[in-house]
């Protein structure tokens, strides 16, 4: 904008004709390029035209949707006046666990609702925005290791898979996705590394390296 105001003080002012239309155009069309390439640099990373980088956004979008449209439903369990989580943790699906009777003793527990159903939508969010995707992917592991856990042994049947169910197969994706960053393209992980604050404050900048 400087140059700018410069090349108007030579011809209007000086009466001079040192630099022409097409210059003026040029310096002038500068800084919103900048801010352009700047904005889509951001968004998409150097990454726009990958391949792989679009696999793992759908992924992305994909995970994020089932655990948001999971926690709804459990919203909607609730909006009936009933819990969502109770019938779970006392019934038959826990029977078979070495835990069986600590996680019946939280059946009926409000906090503990309220952690599995907000946990699934704040998983579920940070997924789809691509923001603190890596803290998402933690907590989506953990929440996995939980239910993994409160659902042992993972071959409830002879013919079922010893090593993955639903619930191991999550976990699994959600310690890729921790090490892919997934929320580094077209998500918000991306605007917060690149946000001046953080590019000042190496601190800052260490803690959004582990969860964003």
């Amino acid at each position: 904008m400087t140059i700018y105001f410069h090349v108007l003080y030579h011809r209007f002012l000086l009466g001079g004709r040192a630099e022409s239309d097409a210059e003026v155009e040029s310096v002038d069309a500068y800084p919103m390029a900048t801010i352009r390439n700047r904005l889509v640099e951001n968004v998409f990373g150097n990454q726009w035209k990958s391949g792989k980088a679009w696999s793992i956004f759908l992924g992305r979008i994909a995970l994020g949707f089932t655990f948001l449209w999971s926690g709804y439903q459990k919203i909607l369990t609730e909006m009936s006046g009933q819990m969502a989580t109770k019938g779970f943790l006392s019934g038959a699906s826990v029977a078979g666990s070495p835990l069986a009777g600590f996680f019946n003793s939280l059946s009926g527990n409000w906090t503990v609702e309220y952690l599995v159903v907000g946990g699934e939508l704040a998983i579920g969010l940070a997924l789809l925005f691509g923001t603190l995707s890596r803290l998402g992917s933690i907590a989506g592991f953990l929440q996995m290791t939980l239910f993994t856990v409160a659902m042992w042994p993972i071959q409830d049947t002879a013919s079922a898979n010893p090593i993955f169910d639903t619930r191991t197969f999550y976990m699994a994706i959600f310690v890729m996705l921790f090490f892919l960053r997934p929320g580094m393209f077209l998500g918000g992980d991306a605007i917060l590394h690149n946000l001046r604050f953080a590019e000042r404050h190496p601190r800052v900048k260490k803690v959004l390296n582990w969860i964003a």
